[in-house]
């Protein structure tokens, strides 16, 4: 009979080994759209924090591609207009908050995140790391209750602090933004979104006009530079070059007409 039990507990033993090494190292960030606001979660083990952002229903959102400013209780209907459940609605979260969700959750509201219905968007393995640790982690809530531009201030405290990836900020990326559109502006406004995800922007200059978008490293890059130099192309939609002369941590990112054009950028001015 004991030789039993000890085969179990050395099974168990096996078993929460196997689970602990498929724990994922970076944060995971969920986004949350409902039909009375909007909200951001950022669930990170590493500085064993979890943090939830709720956007007010009545703060004006800017949703890119020409649509211009809305209250945060109308992103869930835009989403099902434009049929798409993370394209469009990720950018919002992006462009507005420079937050990159792993997942997007459609809930009656935005304290339902911690129900059930999370291990839909975790997966079993890291809801079970969240039900057996979340007790031991520091839970912080924040608010958003004014249009935006009047919550610059608040917002560039928390989100650096609270939802960027916490990788990305530990590896200090440096990037410089070169805006080589037409539009005034752009440039400082990719840089606070960069920033607020988790690049270091060490620099913001305007360029000579261009149509393309690109992205620039070298090409001795370390393997985690060449994986957020991908993530920038892949989100701004630009050819990847290769310039040697820069520092084995330096992106260069120049945003041309193109891009400007696809965003409608201008529509973010008129608020």
């Amino acid at each position: 009979m004991k030789k039993w039990w000890l085969l179990i507990l050395l099974v168990v033993v096996v078993v929460l080994v196997l689970v602990r090494q498929q724990w994922r190292e970076g944060d995971f960030k969920l986004g949350i759209v409902t039909p009375n606001e909007i909200g951001l979660v950022s669930i990170s083990p590493k500085r064993e924090m979890i943090n939830l952002l709720t956007v007010n229903s009545e703060t004006q959102i800017w949703i890119p591609n020409g649509m211009g400013w809305y209250p945060s209780n109308k992103v869930l209907n835009i989403g099902k207009m434009e049929k798409d459940d993370k394209g469009l609605v990720g950018k919002i979260f992006f462009y507005n908050f420079g937050f990159l969700p792993d997942k997007i959750a459609v809930l009656d509201s935005v304290d339902e995140w911690r129900s059930w219905s999370l291990i839909k968007y975790l997966g079993v393995v890291e809801w079970a790391r969240y039900v057996l640790l979340e007790e031991e982690w520091l839970y912080k809530t924040e608010y958003i209750n004014r249009d935006l531009i009047f919550e610059k201030e608040k917002m560039e405290e928390i989100l650096p602090r609270d939802f960027a990836d916490n990788l990305l900020q530990s590896e200090e990326i440096k990037v410089s933004i070169y805006n080589a559109s037409t539009e005034n502006g752009l440039g400082s406004f990719m840089a606070e979104r960069l920033n607020w995800m988790g690049f270091n922007v060490v620099e913001v200059e305007n360029a000579a006009i261009k149509d393309t978008c690109e992205v620039i490293v070298n090409s001795e890059s370390e393997k985690i530079v060449v994986k957020y130099a991908d993530l920038l192309a892949k989100l701004y939609g630009c050819s990847q070059i290769t310039n040697n002369s820069l520092l084995n941590r330096e992106i260069l990112l120049y945003l041309g007409q193109n891009y400007a054009s696809m965003i409608k950028y201008n529509s973010y001015l008129k608020q």
